[in-house]
């Protein structure tokens, strides 16, 4: 577990992925669920660093795909807590849609990939977060609505603290901010005006689903990334 800043924690148990820990004044929050199989792992990094499994009460997911939604069944075995999703993904998370899907050869041998080996259950219920509606006991964190990467994907962000938690709309990957390539992203074109939308916030810690997380006026690493992307 490392340390983003007060009450924020990158786990790292889940391994290729990040999830989040949130810790609040009465509760915890864990952000994005990691693969089934990194299901218990996470749950040991918990306790390992202090914490206690049974005061997560919510699980925010940033977009339904396996190795950040794959655990919440795993999860839900033992514990119980609220899953939150946008609307437009909870189908894919409750079993009544498929996940979103990837394009071209590349998306199909990513999307074999997640056949294989990252296979997932269905939950019964999740319930929404959509940008302006808030998640109960999140009072200090908004829900983003980040579309592209899935069409439902979302983030949270700490107006304070300038921190956001952006899912897979942003990756950072051998030291360099990029956005997830064109095929694995289910609407590459709703990706970009997303990257524009990101740009114009004030972000100085960006903690992403995949890689290291960005500190230090976040928004300038971002700002160079629209310009890569214009050439």
């Amino acid at each position: 577990m490392k340390r983003v800043s007060r009450g924020v924690y990158q786990l790292e148990a889940a391994g290729f992925v990040n999830c989040y820990l949130l810790e609040g004044n009465m509760d915890l929050t864990l952000v994005d669920a990691g693969t089934a199989n990194s299901a218990q792992a996470l749950l040991e990094e918990i306790k390992d660093n202090g914490f206690k499994s049974k005061d997560i009460q919510r699980v925010v997911i940033t977009h339904a795909h396996a190795d950040h939604a794959g655990g919440l069944r795993a999860l839900l075995k033992d514990h119980r807590f609220k899953v939150y999703a946008h609307p437009k993904d909870i189908p894919a998370l409750t079993g009544k849609a498929s996940p979103p899907g990837f394009k071209g050869l590349r998306g199909f041998v990513h999307g074999f990939f997640h056949e294989q080996f990252l296979r997932w259950e269905p939950i019964d219920v999740a319930l929404p977060a959509e940008r302006g509606g808030g998640i109960r006991g999140l009072a200090q964190w908004q829900v983003v609505e980040l579309p592209g990467h899935t069409r439902g994907s979302i983030g949270l962000y700490h107006p304070a603290g300038q921190i956001l938690l952006c899912g897979d709309a942003l990756t950072n990957r051998e030291g360099k901010l990029r956005l997830p390539a064109a095929e694995l992203n289910e609407d590459p074109e709703a990706a970009k005006r997303t990257l524009a939308d990101l740009a114009r916030m004030d972000c100085d810690l960006l903690c992403p689903g995949h890689g290291p997380v960005v500190r230090g006026g976040a928004f300038r690493h971002i700002e160079k990334l629209i310009t890569g992307v214009r050439r």
